[in-house]
């Protein structure tokens, strides 16, 4: 994948992570993944900063990794909150 793919990727999946945390945390309202939910808000704070890097590729690849596997985590959360609704 070149580097402006990569980087569309990570902006779509930065924007559709952060959709999701949003959304996990109002559902989560008996705070059963409060701690978990709050570690992930400060990682997709930290990329939020440090999107200046985006010029460094590998960067990229390690940033959309991290993204990919929080929105699995995110999902997986989402799916476990509507299930026990």
């Amino acid at each position: 994948m070149n580097n402006t793919k990569m980087k569309e990727y990570l902006e779509e999946l930065f924007e559709t992570t952060g959709d999701l945390l949003y959304r996990v945390r109002i559902y989560d309202k008996d705070l059963q993944n409060s701690e978990e939910i709050m570690a992930m808000d400060d990682a997709y704070s930290t990329i939020e900063k440090s999107k200046w890097m985006m010029h460094n590729e590998i960067w990229l690849e390690k940033t959309i990794d991290k993204l990919k596997n929080m929105r699995y985590r995110l999902l997986t959360m989402m799916e476990n909150l509507l299930y026990t609704a």
